[in-house]
Formats: structure tokens, sequence, C-alpha cells
């Protein structure tokens, strides 16, 4: 497919950490719309003058540009190329072309973007919210459906199911497919803790938690991940929980022994199951958004500092 002359229905522009969010926003687009997400893109666009290329999907060849705002967006290489296009793009077609969606809460919709309601807040609404609000703005900006023939939706229906079952084969039959994903999933815990005891000079506790799981620890807040995974023939455990404790929690140290008269009580719990996209592989949904290892592991984290925040007010 040619990307410098195709044009788009949709074009995505996200920063690295929120792929599975793009991903699952043109799975859920495309068809009847013609998305463009870039990482899927990129061997084609490599190969000749990129940058020109890619600037002019964002800039020429789309009817409307959705813009998944969130740190570090418009920061690294890519994504700067991107709103500088964006916002010529803007500019020069009018900004009703222009869907910004903030993703996090502490991500204020930048200055540039210049009217309340050309923004949508996922920190308040769900992807079928978004889906909803692109077909909206579709239809106003005179872009019709494609119809989808019973061909191409059996095919994808019969993709998705042989998909489906090769996932419940990986889990009932190869055991390790889980114990990789939450090995990579505490592995990416542990990294996101040691960056934040650098960048404050914190004590930051993560590892195993004398009273079982995997502990992470922060300014006397805690959170605990205890895997629910029971039987090897079954997909119907296949997730964790993350429990948030007030108060801090011990890492176990090898070669101690610990016990406690009280056992603390976690406040809240949260349910964090495994699943499996065909683009990214397994990835862990969280608060309703299915994220890779270090995306997952970067939304947990943002449990603990929500607690942090609330105990400081």
């Amino acid at each position: 497919m040619n990307y410098e002359l195709n044009k788009w229905d949709v074009a995505i522009s996200f920063a690295s950490r929120d792929e599975a969010v793009a991903l699952a926003l043109r799975d859920a687009l495309q068809p009847p719309y013609q998305v463009f997400v870039y990482s899927k893109a990129q061997e084609q666009l490599a190969g000749r003058d990129g940058i020109e290329a890619f600037r002019s999907v964002f800039r020429e060849r789309a009817t409307l540009v959705v813009v998944l705002y969130g740190t570090p967006w418009g920061e690294t290489p890519w994504t700067r190329v991107e709103k500088t296009a964006i916002e010529e793009f803007a500019l020069e077609t009018g900004w009703d072309h222009l869907l910004f969606v903030r993703l996090r809460s502490e991500d204020p919709v930048p200055k540039w973007v210049p009217k309340p309601h050309l923004h949508l807040d996922m920190v308040r609404f769900g992807l079928p919210d978004l889906v909803g609000a692109i077909k909206l703005r579709l239809t106003e900006l005179g872009t019709e459906a494609r119809a989808v023939s019973p061909a191409e939706r059996a095919a994808a229906q019969e993709r998705r199911r042989q998909f489906d079952a090769e996932t419940v084969e990986l889990l009932r039959n190869r055991p390790g497919s889980y114990e990789g994903a939450l090995h990579d999933l505490l592995e990416a815990l542990k990294l996101e803790a040691a960056a934040i005891a650098q960048s404050t000079g914190w004590v930051v506790g993560a590892g195993a938690a004398a009273l079982g799981g995997f502990a992470i620890t922060a300014q006397r807040q805690s959170l605990q991940i205890i895997s629910q995974r029971r039987y090897l023939n079954s997909v119907d455990d296949t997730y964790l929980d993350v429990h948030e404790f007030d108060g801090p929690l011990t890492i176990a140290e090898p070669g101690k022994q610990y016990w406690t008269i009280d056992e603390p009580r976690p406040s809240r719990t949260h349910r964090v199951a495994l699943e499996r996209l065909p683009e990214l592989g397994w990835c862990w949904k969280v608060a309703e958004r299915t994220l890779p290892a270090k995306a997952a592991a970067a939304a947990i984290i943002e449990l603990l500092l929500d607690r942090i925040d609330a105990a400081q007010q």
C-alpha cells in the first residue's frame, strides 16, 4: 500500500506507551473506515523520505486526526513531527478535523487546543465512547462508512476465532505462557519503582511481599499483587488481584521468616486480567484498558501514586 498517496478516514497520533489503545481503536473502526496507525506502517515509511511521507498523512491525507494525548506525546522525535503537521492541518482545514483525546488525569489539554469541545476525556469515558465520537465526527465531515461485505465480515470472524482458540490452547497446555507474562509485568514494575526512587529520592520497595505475592511500597502506601492462577487446565483464573493498603508492606528478604499478629486488610482491590492481542501478544487489562507489560506496570503504579496524593491532601 502506498502510504504517501492513500487517503485515510482517520489518522491516529500517539506516544509508544499508548500503542495498545491506538491498535484497539483501529480494530474497532477498520473496517469500514480506513485507519492509519504509524507503528504498523513504519516499515513502509522508513525506506524513503520517511518524515515527509509521515507528515503528509497527518497534514494532507486524513479526514480526521485523532490525538491520543499522554506524556510524552509531542516530545519524542516522531510525535514532534506529528504535532507540527497536525497543527498545520487544523489551521488549514479547520479544527473540526481534529479530535483530541486526553488519556490520563495528570496530562492537561495543551493550550494550543482552542476549544473544550475538541477533546474527549478517556479518564471519564471508555473506548466505546471514543469510537462513537469518531463515527459521529466523520459523519459530520461527510465521510460515509464503506459497506462491509458478508465475506469480509466472515473472514474477520474466522481470524478472531482461530486466534482465540490458539490463546486458550496456550493457556491450557503451555503454563509458561502465563508465568512468562507475569514475569514480564513484575520486572516492569521493578523498573518503574526504581525510576520513581531515582527521580524523587523516596525509599521505594518492590519485590516479594512478606504477606505473599509481590509488593510495591512508597511514602507509607502500598500495593500487593496476588496471582490467582490455580489450575493449569483452566483459563478462568488467569488474572491478578491488586490490593491497595493504607500503610507500608514488608518486602521479604531471602533467608528470613516473617509472621504477623494482625494481618492488614486491603482498602480496595482491582482485578487485572491477562489477555492476548494479535498485534501485541500477552497484555494485561487495567481499569478497562488492555496494555502490554510496560504500560500495564505504569498504570498499576499510578494506583500507588493516587494513594500517595490522597494521603497528602
